[in-house]
């Protein structure tokens, strides 16, 4: 083995070639001279600086190891400190030759430089040599590469913004008092009103009636179908309605006030009358529950109504009670008797009855389903799924609820679940 001295002593040029950054012999095991020669590190005598170049310049007059005497990859934990350090610092050098961005490179040679001087390391860069050699012993060498990256675009934001800009970011991202979110919405004093029940007790009938006496509102829901039938309902009665989902937007012309959307499309800056929120149970969503808490904190309604079960009553009192918001609960019992009956169909499709409807769990299923009731009973038979564009499942939902036509039957998947009424 050869000290790092030794190899520049060896060497012709001021910027010459050596396979460590430490005045130390060299101790990684695994290198060879050709591996070192490959790697193209340099080192300048006069400042003492190691550097890593493009210049190729071969190494002369040092004895070479065969290919064969590469040593076996030793765990970072049983490495020493200096062993690491060659480590980290030869995986940087190889990040900084392929490098196109002259600030990264430049940033990566302080960090060398950094890992060089040990205990004498700057305040700036002090945290990232840590980080490094944490990342290398927690999870390894692949891990280097992605840390100083990380590292990088620490050391930009530092650099370019004041700490002035640092404490407003830090507020920005502070998500502990969520009443505080809409301060606009918050000069507002707004009533709630819960509707709470189970289907089809009128809940949501209840509320659109009041939307439908405001000069100006807002109805947001969790499907298109829902958002599609409130804009129809609302156009037909002489209210115009804009129509805005996150698939489709249907604006009338001229002075506009109502807007029925999905719940990710509400406009909280707009100030309204009346806004009415369907499935408010959805707040609780594991990936969609951001939408809803966002349209009932936010949203500029002088009376709000959410509309959905019963197990929402609790959240919602707390809500209310942060935001200083009045709260009016309503409760409302089914109108129609739901039970279950005491004997199956027992496979036989000629025992379905006109007005019933047959659940499936998937497009085939029901086109498979539907095909059987029709060749077997002979009845016209509805179909509706998740995929149909709203105005299709609204056409299919009217000619199974029109009494006076052949549609006796309909084929449907868990999508009726939610606002269809049949």
């Amino acid at each position: 083995m050869y000290s790092a001295r030794t190899v520049a002593r060896r060497l012709s040029s001021p910027l010459q070639d050596t396979a460590c950054l430490t005045d130390t012999t060299l101790t990684i095991r695994r290198f060879t001279i050709t591996s070192v020669h490959r790697k193209r590190l340099r080192f300048d005598r006069g400042s003492g600086e190691a550097l890593w170049s493009n210049t190729h310049r071969p190494l002369r007059g040092l004895r070479k190891r065969e290919p064969s005497a590469r040593a076996v990859e030793v765990p970072a934990n049983q490495l020493s400190a200096e062993e690491r350090t060659a480590v980290i610092v030869e995986e940087l050098g190889n990040v900084q030759i392929q490098t196109k961005e002259p600030e990264f490179g430049n940033f990566l040679r302080s960090v060398i430089l950094a890992l060089n001087r040990g205990l004498q390391t700057s305040k700036d860069v002090a945290p990232i040599v840590g980080s490094l050699h944490r990342s290398f012993l927690e999870r390894g060498r692949s891990e280097l590469r992605a840390q100083i990256k990380y590292a990088y675009y620490g050391y930009l934001a530092n650099q370019r913004f004041t700490k002035t800009n640092l404490e407003d970011q830090a507020k920005l991202a502070d998500l502990r008092y969520p009443a505080e979110w809409y301060p606009a919405t918050r000069e507002i004093q707004r009533t709630i009103h819960l509707h709470v029940g189970p289907t089809n007790s009128g809940k949501t009938y209840h509320a659109l009636q009041r939307l439908e006496q405001a000069e100006s509102g807002v109805y947001a829901g969790p499907l298109r179908l829902l958002a599609h039938e409130v804009y129809t309902r609302l156009n037909a009665r002489g209210k115009p309605c804009h129509l805005v989902t996150g698939d489709e937007r249907h604006m009338i012309e001229g002075d506009v006030s109502m807007r029925s959307c999905t719940v990710e499309m509400v406009p909280i800056t707009e100030d309204v009358d009346v806004a009415v929120i369907d499935e408010i149970q959805m707040i609780g969503h594991e990936e969609r529950g951001w939408a809803w808490t966002q349209a009932v904190m936010g949203l500029k309604a002088k009376e709000l109504h959410l509309c959905g079960e019963e197990r929402t009553v609790p959240l919602i009192k707390e809500l209310a009670a942060a935001m200083g918001d009045d709260l009016l609960i309503h409760h409302y019992k089914r109108l129609s008797p739901l039970k279950t009956m005491s004997t199956s169909l027992r496979g036989d499709l000629d025992n379905l009855r006109k007005g019933d409807c047959v659940i499936a769990f998937s497009k085939v299923s029901i086109h498979r389903m539907k095909e059987d009731i029709e060749r077997t009973t002979g009845k016209r038979v509805a179909v509706i799924y998740g995929s149909l564009p709203p105005e299709i499942r609204a056409q299919q939902a009217a000619l199974f609820n029109d009494q006076n036509n052949d549609y006796d039957i309909l084929v449907a998947s868990d999508a009726i679940g939610m606002g269809l009424n049949l």
